[in-house]
Order: C-alpha cells, then sequence, then structure tokens
C-alpha cells in the first residue's frame, strides 16, 4: 500500500470521528471521503475493526511524536521534568476531539487500550506511593493536565492562547520545583 493511500484512509477516519463520531467510521464512508472504492480498502484493511485500530495506531503515534517534538527526544532519553512537561504541553497544544473519542472507545478493549496506555506508560508520571511529595506534585500536574486537555477537546470555549500557556507554565512549575525540593531535600 501506497504510503499517501494509507495517510488518506486513516485521515479520512479521523476526520469522519470528529464530524460524526466512531460509529460513522463504515468502509462506505470512508471510501467516499477518500475518494477510494470500498474494495481498494479491504484489500488494505480487511475489516472495520483494522481500520479502527489503525486510526488508534496513528493518533498514538502522533501523540508521541508531538511530545517528543516538544521534548527534544524519545521518553527514554529525556528526564522526568523533561517528559512532565512534554505531557503538560502536548495535553494544552494538541487536544482534539478526535483523540478524545478514540481513547473513551478503547476503554475495556484490550487491543486498543494498550496503544494508548503504551504512550502514557512512557511519557506521564505514574501513580505515586503514598509517601513521596515529588511524585505526588508531578502527579496531581498531569491529572490538571489531562484535565485541561479534556476541557480543550470538548469546549466551544478554549481557553485563549496566553492564558492557556500561563496554565502550562504552572503546572510545569508544579512539577518541576518538587523535583527539584527532592533533589535537594
Amino acid at each position: 500500500m501506497r504510503t499517501s493511500n494509507r495517510r488518506k484512509i486513516l485521515d479520512a477516519i479521523i476526520a469522519i470521528v470528529e464530524r460524526d463520531g466512531i460509529t460513522a467510521v463504515t468502509f462506505d464512508a470512508v471510501a467516499a471521503e477518500t475518494g477510494l472504492t470500498r474494495g481498494g480498502l479491504l484489500y488494505h484493511f480487511p475489516s472495520r475493526e483494522a481500520l479502527i485500530l489503525a486510526a488508534h495506531q496513528h493518533l498514538a503515534d502522533q501523540w508521541e511524536a508531538g511530545m517528543e517534538k516538544i521534548a527534544g527526544g524519545k521518553a527514554d532519553t529525556v528526564e522526568p521534568a523533561e517528559r512532565d512537561a512534554a505531557y503538560i504541553q502536548s495535553c494544552a497544544q494538541m487536544a482534539r476531539r478526535v483523540e478524545l473519542l478514540m481513547m473513551l472507545e478503547s476503554a475495556g478493549e484490550p487491543d486498543l487500550d494498550s496503544l494508548w496506555q503504551g504512550v502514557l506508560d512512557r511519557w506521564s508520571p505514574p501513580v505515586p506511593d503514598d509517601d513521596d511529595p515529588a511524585a505526588l506534585a508531578r502527579f496531581v500536574a498531569r491529572l490538571a493536565a489531562d484535565g485541561l486537555w479534556v476541557h480543550e477537546a470538548m469546549s466551544n470555549r478554549p481557553l485563549p492562547a496566553k492564558l492557556k500557556e500561563r496554565v502550562c507554565r504552572e503546572l510545569v512549575t508544579m512539577a518541576e520545583s518538587m523535583t527539584r525540593d527532592s533533589k535537594n531535600s
């Protein structure tokens, strides 16, 4: 399959989900969106589930690539503070309704959920131990960033750019200051 057709199909799925929801993704809808034949789609994606899985993978890869760009490297090559900052900034900069819908759709579906969970495991702070204040602060900043992401993905009134930048800076500072404080203790 030519990369351009694969990308065209994935972009079509994303557009359909963004506009009409996940249940609207059918071979006929994707064929109409792309201008490709239904048979051509079936040749490359033998089932609707294969289409959906590929779209999940594509979106998870885009999200991770965005965080890598923000952090300046892969999750395992950057410092925890850089991972935290990249995660927080991605929540503000990359929030779209389609990711939210796809992530919600993946709940309870191990094959789909593992795609998203893998990115989360690499980039977001883990659930902290009760007795680690620095880890708790990083986790609270992550939860606040998740809330920002949901707000931006769902709201008809997204935050003004300057306010969103300020919120991100505050969350990054919160996560970094606790990490610094724990190192200096």
